[in-house]
Formats: C-alpha cells, sequence, structure tokens
C-alpha cells in the first residue's frame, strides 16, 4: 500500500512496514525534497525509482544491506524543485521496516 508523504513538512523522517516479499511500496515524495535516505531494519531491502504499487519488483532495482543507510540526492531543472515523484520499496522478506527519512533543498 502507498505511503503519501507528498505533503509532509521538511525535513521528515517515517518508519514503514513493508508487506509481502518482493511487493513493491509506493513512497509519495514532496517536490520540494532533494535528499532521500533509507534504512531497511534486520533485512536487506530494495529501492527502485519506476514501478507500480503492490505490483512484484521487475529488474531494476538497486539492492540495500541490512542496516545500512542510502542516501539518494537528485535536483530537477528547476533548483527547488525535483522531477522524482515517488520511490518504490521492497523486501525479500515479508513485514520489513523500513525508514524513510526526506531533507529538503539547501537543507
Amino acid at each position: 500500500m502507498a505511503t503519501d508523504l507528498s505533503g509532509v513538512t521538511l525535513p521528515h523522517l517515517k518508519r514503514i512496514t513493508l508487506g509481502s516479499s518482493n511487493v513493491l511500496t509506493e513512497v509519495n515524495l514532496p517536490d520540494t525534497a532533494s535528499t532521500v535516505s533509507v534504512r531497511f531494519i534486520t533485512n536487506v531491502g530494495k529501492l527502485a525509482v519506476a514501478g507500480t504499487d503492490a505490483g512484484a519488483i521487475g529488474s531494476d532495482y538497486g539492492t540495500i544491506d541490512a542496516d545500512t543507510w542510502v542516501e539518494m540526492q537528485w535536483r530537477g531543472r528547476a533548483s527547488s524543485r525535483s522531477q522524482l515523484t515517488s520511490v518504490y520499496l521492497a523486501s525479500a522478506t515479508g513485514s520489513t521496516v523500513v525508514e524513510v527519512s526526506l531533507e529538503p533543498f539547501g537543507g
């Protein structure tokens, strides 16, 4: 099930419990976020920038070791807006908890 963070005030931290194994959870991002960091608790996770909420994980993703923070930074054409509107999270182990940290441009 998607998690909508598009309207949150930044910086923002969120813990999300993922569903079934290898099933994507979409995380909608605010357009003012320039940095997304994720950490999968106890289990290895998967991060993709394209997919369908509640769909199966495809072949284009990055693997993230358990209990390790990974940070992605990007900037859209306008210096204060991002072109990435969602990220997709999954784990090979059902009910994995993932922590998401969002930071603003210039933050």
